[in-house]
């Protein structure tokens, strides 16, 4: 009989969520030993892939390979195609419970994984298959760094600089001018405390791994009136188990931290039961407002307003597409978007982008952001059957 695990590897706003957060026995998840521990601050460059991903270099079974950090994923996950590459044997059979339905995944013992001169021995890693995710962020996911990277030493984040810091929880002294954050631990998750639209707070998961700004639980948007009010567009979200329609709103404001935000893209989960059941996800766009301190051994975080105003990306295209090989494929069009008023519809594939062919080195050029271009931007799109259309720009939602 298969184990469970709950996963949010989800497609949310601008991209996917990679938090997975296992519920079965605690036996079955043994605790890493770490074998090389940062005695001293420890400075790991990043790329901020698409002002959305923390994209960093580390090593897996002694295997040079790219990660995505995720401090909402309660085990570290790896692609099931890097894992047989580098020989991983097959593990325990699961089923991941994510937030577009179930998917069978493995649990691997024993794995040995490093960043910086953070070592850590006998990890227990999901071994899951990726490519729908991949395909939506636009690059290959090998490793998603979960919590073990977290709850092992003090993370700090500068995402002006893309300079990613870690520190010995032993010996470390609070960032100067920041605001402490008390957090609260369930499981593998840490939550804080937001105010969304006036309402008094809810719990929100830390989640690095979702590229958007904020996503409320099917039971709590529903149980609060107001936001029903809102206006709203339909966009398309999900990732393991699949895909699902999902409600776009813009935000009026949302507190944490003693600190407030205007207009913050927002999405409405449509899926009950999911990883955050009656609560809400923290996303990448909410914390990188912010020079970010993370200490979850101890349950807390750092908060520093960057040197610059509040600056939310946000879809403005008003479509779901698919990176495939040489094209993108249109998988939803919001009605009465800017890609509907364009022509374009479900099923259409796009092989250029303001004259820049579509490839697997497409999100490495200038035009990798065209969808969060400013409002007015006009977009040439070439079809596969030669047609040239001009996408323009503009917040429909």
């Amino acid at each position: 009989m298969k184990r469970q695990i709950k996963v949010a590897l989800a497609l949310v706003s601008l991209g996917a969520a990679t938090a997975l957060y296992p519920c079965i026995a605690a036996a079955q998840i043994a605790k890493p030993v770490v074998t090389a521990i940062p005695d001293a601050r420890a400075a790991v460059p990043f790329e901020l892939f698409r002002e959305n991903r923390i994209i960093l270099s580390g090593r897996v079974n002694g295997n040079d390979t790219p990660m995505i950090l995720d401090s909402g994923a309660g085990v570290t996950t790896i692609d099931r195609d890097f894992a047989r590459k580098i020989g991983l044997k097959p593990g325990m059979k699961i089923t991941a419970q994510g937030t577009g339905g179930r998917q069978d995944a493995e649990l691997v013992q024993d794995v040995t994984v490093e960043v910086g001169n953070l070592k850590l021995s006998g990890v227990t890693v999901a071994v899951i298959d990726l490519d729908a995710i991949e395909k939506a962020i636009g690059r290959p996911i090998p490793v998603i760094m979960g919590r073990e990277l977290f709850t092992n030493s003090v993370v700090d984040l500068d995402f002006d600089k893309q300079i990613l810091s870690l520190s010995p929880a032993s010996n470390f002294v609070s960032p100067a001018g920041a605001t402490e954050v008390k957090l609260k631990r369930d499981g593998t998750l840490h939550y804080l405390p937001i105010s969304i639209d006036g309402q008094a707070p809810v719990d929100a998961a830390l989640d690095l791994g979702n590229g958007g700004a904020l996503s409320l639980s099917k039971e709590y948007h529903e149980s609060v009136p107001a936001l029903a009010k809102l206006p709203y567009a339909i966009g398309l979200s999900g990732g393991v188990g699949g895909l699902h329609e999902t409600k776009r709103v813009t935000m009026p404001t949302v507190e944490v931290g003693g600190f407030t935000f205007h207009d913050v893209p927002t999405d409405f989960g449509s899926v009950a039961d999911g990883p955050y059941e009656k609560r809400a996800n923290a996303g990448i766009q909410l914390f990188k407002q912010f020079h970010l301190t993370l200490d979850l051994s101890h349950d807390r975080l750092w908060l520093k307003p960057a040197g610059h105003p509040p600056l939310f990306t946000k879809d403005r295209a008003g479509m779901f597409v698919l990176l495939e090989d040489d094209h993108f494929n249109v998988l939803h069009v919001t009605p009465g978007g800017p890609a509907e008023r364009a022509g374009l519809k479900k099923g259409d594939k796009l092989v250029a982008i303001g004259g820049k062919k579509v490839g697997p080195s497409f999100y490495s050029s200038k035009q990798a952001g065209w969808t969060r271009e400013d409002v007015g931007t006009k977009i040439s799109l070439t079809k596969s059957d030669g047609q040239t259309v001009i996408l323009t720009l503009a917040d429909y939602y």
